[in-house]
């Protein structure tokens, strides 16, 4: 007898056939101020040691120790001198300053440039004078430090040039507007400013006493610009330690006709006098809501700020770091050659070692952990930390933090698929790449809206590549390290996990020579839908 055909319902169809879900690379960084359960796609509830680009994310290069300048205290500050195609590093502990240019033994102190000084936390300026390029530094203890290009001396009544009208050692920040240099008088509501195109003269005094309601004393002072350069539309802006900032317009306060008040305006406790950065002609000012720019703090209210801060999509952790980090002043570093803002996090207790980091371009955020960044300063188109045991590192160099490896972790944004309430059984997971250098890497996946992450991979055994002046001779191809030899890899991993929402998981331990060239581009899982979960 011939037996009938069973007929399958369509249900059991659909779940027998394994469908195929994409996650694009967190392109939009680390966010973690929105609803977990409707997260934008595209971003990542954990993005540490990973940059993310305008096409995926890539694994951050390593640091490299550049100095040592004390034997247990901190680089207290970090600064650099200019002028034509000279370039000097500075950095300074409580005591000296040291010239770290050319440093012959990393682990060495150097000779001090400047010593017998009793505060290290320095405000400098960078002044050009039809004499020369001057550096002016200031830290509201001792007497300021000029800087010439090729030797230091005190700057005060008595030197040469010489400074009268107020004792320069009581200065504690300095900054350029309008061809002249202003100062801050610590503890005060006093700013001071030199001659036109001077590096010396006697000082004049400008007090917004009257101007600040809130108490506190005068914190620094900057330029903001409407536009991207310096010109006419360039405003005068004094910050309080309470966030008051009042803006000037003109370019001599001496002269009522040519200097006047355009506005108080109010943000919330700026965290350090060097936690800025100028971005375009903006001025962004990180204060403990989150990096507010000046355009917006003119329009907006204190308590909306936050809405308009260029950290929104990070701010409960931002607010989280604040309050644990809040004893040490904060700096920010725009470094254009590499398209990153980055915010030191300094280390006062336990805290781990890290700091955020932002594309300039695109505002995604990321972490980078592992780098104990109490100061950081820019040199030769590279960036550079001092920690707090007195060591200078410079960063995204090398593919190993001096030695350690480091490991890239990104967690992305829960995913229900196509519901919330159904199950689904996660069978494989497929992660696609694109790189130029070796690499082991771990993917997994954390279910149901709570991010869980394995253990990490151990780092590809150390390798070297083929660049120049680094690869044998007549055997190393010049150019396999660039972006254009990149290469696309997929390899799919089984996982085997039930749930109703998941979030990709991959993570590359770095702990090799060269600088990893990896990239991130799309990862994707295979599933079967279950029933209903009541």
């Amino acid at each position: 007898m011939r037996q009938a055909l069973k007929r399958v319902p369509v249900q059991q169809q659909a779940r027998r056939s394994a469908k195929y879900k994409s996650f694009p690379s967190p392109t939009g960084g680390w966010v973690v101020n929105e609803n977990v359960t409707r997260q934008r796609e595209g971003t990542a509830l954990v993005l540490e040691n990973w940059f993310p680009t305008t096409q995926g994310i890539r694994v951050r290069g390593g640091c490299s120790k550049r100095a040592t300048i004390t034997s247990g205290g901190p680089v207290l500050s970090m600064f650099t001198y200019k002028s034509g195609s000279t370039e000097k590093l500075f950095a300074a502990d409580e005591t000296n300053i040291f010239d770290l240019t050319s440093v012959a033994d990393a682990d060495a102190i150097p000779t001090a440039a400047v010593s017998s000084q009793t505060a290290g936390y320095y405000s400098t300026a960078a002044m050009v004078t039809t004499a020369g390029n001057y550096l002016i530094c200031v830290n509201g203890a001792d007497d300021a430090q000029l800087f010439d290009g090729s030797s230091w001396q005190d700057l005060n009544a008595v030197s040469t040039p010489a400074i009268t009208g107020v004792a320069t050692a009581d200065l504690s920040n300095a900054w350029v507007f309008a061809n002249r240099v202003f100062f801050v008088e610590d503890g005060t509501f006093v700013a001071w400013f030199l001659p036109v195109d001077s590096i010396g003269g006697t000082a004049a005094d400008f007090s917004l006493a009257g101007v600040f309601k809130k108490g506190g004393a005068l914190l620094f002072g900057a330029t903001w610009s409407l536009d991207s350069g310096d010109g006419l539309d360039d405003k005068c802006v004094f910050v309080s330690t309470e966030g008051e900032v009042a803006i000037y317009e003109g370019t001599n306060p001496a002269s009522a006709a040519d200097w006047r008040l355009a506005g108080v305006y109010e943000i919330t406790t700026p965290m350090g006098m060097k936690a800025t950065a100028r971005a375009g002609g903006d001025l962004l000012v990180a204060t403990e809501d989150g990096i507010v720019p000046i355009s917006q703090a003119i329009q907006k209210d204190p308590a909306a700020l936050s809405l308009a801060a260029v950290t929104k999509a990070i701010e409960p952790e931002w607010q989280k770091e604040v309050t644990v980090r809040r004893g040490v002043n904060w700096e920010m570093l725009k470094w254009d050659a590499n398209n990153m803002l980055i915010v030191s996090q300094p280390v006062i207790d336990t805290q781990d070692p890290q700091c955020l980091v932002a594309n300039l371009e695109t505002g995604a955020w990321c972490k980078f952990t592992g780098w104990d960044v109490r100061c950081v300063a820019l040199f030769v188109d590279n960036g550079y930390f001092g920690t707090n045991d007195g060591k200078v590192y410079q960063m995204e160099v090398g593919g190993n933090d001096d030695g350690e490896v480091y490991t890239a972790v990104y967690a992305g944004a829960f995913d229900s698929i196509s519901s919330q309430d159904s199950l689904k059984i996660i069978k494989q997971m497929r992660t696609t790449f694109k790189s130029s250098t070796p690499f082991v890497y771990k993917s997994s996946v954390s279910i149901d809206y709570n991010v869980s992450i394995p253990s990490p991979p151990s780092s590809v055994a150390d390798y070297s590549t083929d660049d120049w002046d680094v690869g044998e001779w007549d055997v190393a191809l010049w150019d396999t390290g660039s972006d254009l030899t990149k290469t696309t890899t997929a390899e799919w991993h089984s996982i085997g996990r039930a749930c109703r929402a998941i979030s990709p998981n991959i993570q590359i331990t770095s702990g090799v020579t060269p600088k990893p060239n990896i990239e991130l581009v799309i990862s994707g899982v295979t599933y079967e839908n279950g029933g209903l979960v009541v």
